[in-house]
């Protein structure tokens, strides 16, 4: 049985019967690589009731009947040999876009507002990911949480080495290339704890991403089994992923800054999309504001639609956006991006220096 939340909609609030719907934007979770097709039609199904819900009473019988049709005929060409998460369906008068999405999220809706692709993105909050360490006295297991579940990765038992290096450094050294590979993008915090606080403090020390592992309190676990702990540190993580965010977004801006693959202020991250460099890009919300405004405005639309066309092609090659918290991005201009590929244009780069304080919030 299919559970899924009341989709989020952008409802225009309109009193009267309205005789035309002229667009329609709404994200919805696909990925056909994790789910079989008999559960990807329940959540199609679900998501056609919920908008024909929600536009009866405001829109025409017939105006909903062709957009309901409309959308079964999109929902019929989906392409299920994507591994992607979700897909993002845009329907402006004859005009259709379905962009694939490399993020899971909630489902949201707009119709009849203006609306780019960033706005869906935007109100689709992405679903917490993440990954637990565990450390003990003869090795270490990996956990990744995902889907809305928690999945063992591996586990390591201590191991001997040959050279300088003693077993506790070869160990992290095992754990630091398994973490690479499911966390290639340093686009999930590592959450670590282990009896020994030494342990921790070792691991901290010899690991190269430490920017993005964090000590979580253990305390309330210690006489639980196991299955029993890893679920009170997840729900704990969960309930304070906000705040996980934020501390994840700082460390991947470090470790960005480290490796000069940072972009920061508009120009600098324009020029970054236009010649298709890849990676995360973060946008403040209040940015994310001011853009929206300015699509509304005759004067800079055509300049902003060229940002957000750069978006959509960014999000289409399978990238993720992140809307930080208004002020976040302040000293970085409101945006700023982190790059995962190097582009072979190198001259556009914008110098620019960090402090500390580019951090303080």
């Amino acid at each position: 049985m299919i559970t899924l939340p009341e989709i989020k909609i952008n409802n225009p609030g309109l009193s009267q019967i309205d005789s035309g719907i002229y667009s329609l934007g709404l994200v919805i979770p696909f990925q056909p690589s994790m789910a079989d097709k008999k559960t990807i039609k329940g959540i199609l199904n679900y998501t056609l009731e919920v908008v024909q819900a929600k536009l009866e009473g405001i829109y025409e019988t017939g105006e909903i009947k062709t957009v309901i049709e409309r959308l079964k005929r999109i929902f019929s060409k989906l392409d299920y040999n994507s591994h992607r998460k979700s897909v993002a369906i845009i329907i402006e008068g004859e005009e259709e876009k379905v962009i694939y999405l490399n993020y899971s999220g909630k489902p949201v809706v707009f119709f009849n507002d203006p609306f780019s692709l960033l706005d869906l993105v935007a109100d689709s909050v992405r679903n917490p990911e993440f990954e637990i360490l565990v450390l003990n006295q003869t090795g270490a297991e990996l956990y990744e949480y995902f889907n809305n579940s928690l999945h063992k990765v591996f586990a390591q038992k201590e191991v001997s080495c040959n050279g300088q290096k003693n077993a506790a450094e070869c160990l992290v050294q095992r754990i630091s290339n398994i973490i690479k590979l499911v966390n290639s993008k340093n686009d999930k915090p590592i959450f670590i704890f282990s009896e020994k606080e030494q342990q921790i403090d070792k691991f901290c020390q010899f690991f190269p991403f430490r920017e993005i592992v964090f000590k979580i309190n253990t305390s309330s676990t210690k006489d639980e089994d196991m299955p029993s702990k890893m679920k009170t540190l997840t729900t704990k993580i969960i309930s304070q992923w906000d705040y996980w965010q934020s501390r994840l977004v700082k460390g991947q801006i470090t470790i960005a800054k480290r490796s000069n693959s940072l972009f920061s202020h508009l120009e600098s991250v324009t020029k970054a999309l236009k010649h298709s460099d890849d990676g995360l890009l973060l946008i403040d919300s209040f940015m994310k504001e001011e853009i929206h405004k300015t699509l509304l405005n005759e004067t800079l639309f055509i300049a902003t639609k060229k940002l957000t066309d750069e978006i959509e092609k960014f999000l289409a090659r399978g990238n993720r956006i992140e809307i930080t918290e208004g002020g976040f991005l302040e000293n970085f201009g409101g945006i700023a991006l982190i790059r995962v590929n190097h582009s072979k244009f190198q001259s556009y780069r914008v110098t620019r220096k960090f402090t500390e304080e580019d951090f303080m919030t």
